[in-house]
Parts: C-alpha cells; sequence; structure tokens
C-alpha cells in the first residue's frame, strides 16, 4: 500500500471529514440533550462511553488520511522492495504503525457504540422478557470483541511484524485472519441487534411520525451491516484494495449516526415543531374525567386499573399504574360524593426516566414511586381554583 495519488487522497479527506462532522456535531448534541434533561451530574455511563467513541472515530478518520498522505506501509508487490531507498523504508515503517492505530481505533469505535445501544436496550427492556436475549447478546459482543482483540495480537508474531519492512509473515501486512474474525462477530452481533430491537419499536402504540422516524434508524442500522460487509469484500478479495478505507468511516460514521438520533430526539422535536406528534406518544396519555374529593379537606382520588395507591402530603390520592398502562380513570364514591361535590380534572401522564426524574423532585407534598426504571407524572390540573395544582408520580 503507498504511491496513494492526489485525487484519491482529496476525495477520501472531503467525504470522511464530511462524515465525521455530523458525526461529532451528533454526539455533541446527544450530550446536551441528556445534559438539559438530567444535568451534568446524572449523565449515564453510555454517555461517558459516547465520548470515548468520538475519540476512537477521531482516531480513525486521522490514521486513515494520514495513511493516504504518507509514504505507505508494509503493504506492497514483492517486487518493489528493491526500489526502496532509506527513507522509503522509514516512511512505511511509520505509515505501518498508523495502520496499526487505525485498525485498533476501528474496532474500539465499532464495539464501544455496541455497549452504549446494549445500554439503551437494558433499560428499554427492563421487566421484559427480551431481558434475557439482551443479556446474551452483552455477553456475545464482549467475547466477540475479546476475541477480536486476540486474533490482532496473535496473528502477527512477532507483534512488530506489524511494522516491519519486509513483514516476517503475510499476516503482518495483509490481517486477513484478523479481518475474518471480527466480521464474523461484528456482522453477527449487529444482526441480532436488529432482531431484538425492531420487534420492541414495531410493537409499541406510537404515532405515524415516530414509526417513520424509527424505520429511518432502523434503515441506517441495516446500512451498518452492508457497510461491514462491504469493507470485507474490499479488504478481503483484494489487499491492494485502498476502497476499504471508505467503507471504514462509512460503517463508524453511521453507527455513530443509529446510536444517538434516539437520544436528540426530544432536542430535534423541540426545535422542530413540525416533528412534535399531535397525538401523544406511547406512554404518555391525556384523559378528563370526573374525580370525588376523599373526606380531607382538598383531596382527590384518581382510580386506574392497575398499581398502588399513593397519598401526598397535600392530601392527593392517586393509584400508581404499572408502566405503559393507558387504562381508563373510574371515580371511587366517598362521603364527599354523597355530599353532591363534583370537580372536572385534567390528568396529563407522561413517562419519564428516573435519571430526569431527579430534578422534579423539588415539590413538596408529594409521593414519588417507581418500578425500578421508570416512573409516571401526573400533572392534575382543577377547574375550580380553590384546588390544589400539582404534579404527581403514579
Amino acid at each position: 500500500m503507498g504511491g496513494f495519488d492526489v485525487a484519491f487522497q482529496k476525495q477520501l479527506a472531503r467525504e470522511t471529514w464530511t462524515l465525521y462532522a455530523v458525526g461529532i456535531l451528533i454526539i455533541v448534541l446527544r450530550i446536551c440533550a441528556r445534559i438539559k434533561r438530567v444535568g451534568v451530574r446524572n449523565l449515564a455511563v453510555d454517555d461517558y462511553l459516547m465520548l470515548l467513541a468520538g475519540c476512537f472515530y477521531t482516531t480513525l478518520v486521522s490514521c486513515l488520511n494520514a495513511i493516504a498522505q504518507g509514504g505507505g506501509s508494509n503493504l506492497f508487490l514483492p517486487e518493489e522492495f528493491a526500489t526502496f531507498t532509506e527513507q522509503d523504508i522509514k516512511e512505511r515503517i511509520k505509515g505501518s504503525k498508523v495502520v496499526v492505530v487505525s485498525e485498533q481505533a476501528m474496532l474500539n469505535v465499532v464495539y464501544t457504540i455496541k455497549v452504549c445501544m446494549l445500554i439503551m436496550y437494558t433499560r428499554l427492556t427492563m421487566g421484559l422478557k427480551q431481558q434475557l436475549a439482551v443479556k446474551f447478546l452483552s455477553v456475545f459482543v464482549a467475547c466477540g470483541w475479546l476475541a477480536s482483540e486476540l486474533a490482532f495480537f496473535f496473528a502477527c508474531r512477532p507483534f512488530s511484524g506489524y511494522w516491519a519492512v519486509p513483514p516476517p509473515d503475510p499476516q503482518c501486512t495483509t490481517l486477513v485472519h484478523y479481518a475474518i474474525c471480527q466480521a464474523t462477530f461484528n456482522l453477527s452481533s449487529d444482526a441480532m441487534m436488529l432482531l431484538i430491537g425492531l420487534p420492541l419499536f414495531l410493537g409499541a402504540q406510537l404515532p405515524l411520525k415516530n414509526k417513520i422516524a424509527l424505520c429511518i434508524i432502523f434503515g441506517m442500522g441495516s446500512f451498518v451491516i452492508i457497510a461491514a460487509i462491504l469493507t470485507k469484500v474490499f479488504n478481503l478479495s483484494d489487499v491492494y484494495d485502498t476502497r476499504y478505507m471508505f467503507w471504514y468511516v462509512r460503517e463508524a460514521s453511521t453507527a455513530i449516526y443509529v446510536s444517538n438520533l434516539p437520544l436528540i430526539w426530544p432536542l430535534l422535536r423541540e426545535w422542530f415543531p413540525i416533528l412534535r406528534s399531535s397525538s401523544p406518544p406511547s406512554g404518555y396519555a391525556r384523559r378528563t374525567h370526573s374525580v370525588r374529593p376523599l373526606d380531607a379537606p382538598n383531596g382527590f382520588q384518581l382510580k386506574g386499573s392497575k398499581g398502588s395507591r399513593t397519598t401526598g402530603d397535600n392530601g392527593f390520592d392517586v393509584l400508581g399504574t404499572q408502566r405503559g398502562d393507558s387504562q381508563e380513570c373510574i371515580t371511587t364514591p366517598s362521603n364527599a360524593w354523597a355530599k353532591g361535590i363534583h370537580t372536572e380534572t385534567t390528568v396529563e401522564v407522561e413517562e419519564i426516566s428516573l435519571a430526569d426524574l431527579e430534578k422534579s423532585k423539588t415539590s413538596r407534598g408529594f409521593d414519588w414511586r417507581n418500578d425500578g426504571e421508570h416512573e409516571y407524572r401526573a400533572t392534575i390540573t382543577t377547574a375550580d381554583d380553590k384546588h390544589a395544582k400539582g404534579s404527581h408520580a403514579v
């Protein structure tokens, strides 16, 4: 590998840095969206892992461009070695070391993103039978990363052969065995992620706009697999074909986009009203009901079909529903009802994450309960201004 023409260098730089700029922008938007929702101190593990993925991503794009603009590597035709000067050999040794760094950057950016996706899947499947599949996939991904690293570090012996000119073994320059191992685990784990995630989202009760957005995201996830396949096709069919460099960045970039778009969706909806659905998304319900006051002076009772009841200091008596419930509230007879007291109440129920909830627990007089991962917040506004207004978790 060497002697890249100027046209190739410019094309590679133009495409890779453009994709890179979009990817870094999306990562920044994700972190900004998360900070806005939970604060800097409440950022989750996957937020920090995504920053790490951004570092690997930066290393990958920088190294690929450095290789193209450098003096080549230890991949060359056997008859070319006799024509190398001492300076040529030094340049190729330097380029070969950059190749090693780029391969590690590519492997780790891909697997760091996989871990972020698995963390998100773990949250989504909390309490569901699909979580067992997520746990299995987590173990499989860990084994895949370990197997790929072992293949990389032991395929070429001694390890310094990766930058030796000439190389002591073809595996030190072609990386065929490593490429096969990495492709096997990478493609299979990506396919399993799609098989687990697709039924979850397709089965959700979502507005059409949200489903279209999810279809786009999963379509991009499919492109990640296609890019990974084409990377190995170009790499293994012809070890001297440099087009794999384009597909490395395309695969990594698309993976960055797919793994971050779901988390910046709330921010995009805030900036672009057209993305807001007129109907509430899954986990969000709006109802207007007749609510009968309890015996307490300012007490109200909301009753659903499931859950345990909680009563706050301000007298709100709310029945906690299970995650995903959108049952109609019904009225419960009380002594106050016998006196003819009747109040129209609007109840808005919104599913929020526990991390988001931490910032909301500042209202006095309310009980907050959770099911381990999510809580349900009810905003109660009465038609009678004499009664209290506030939020309550159910």
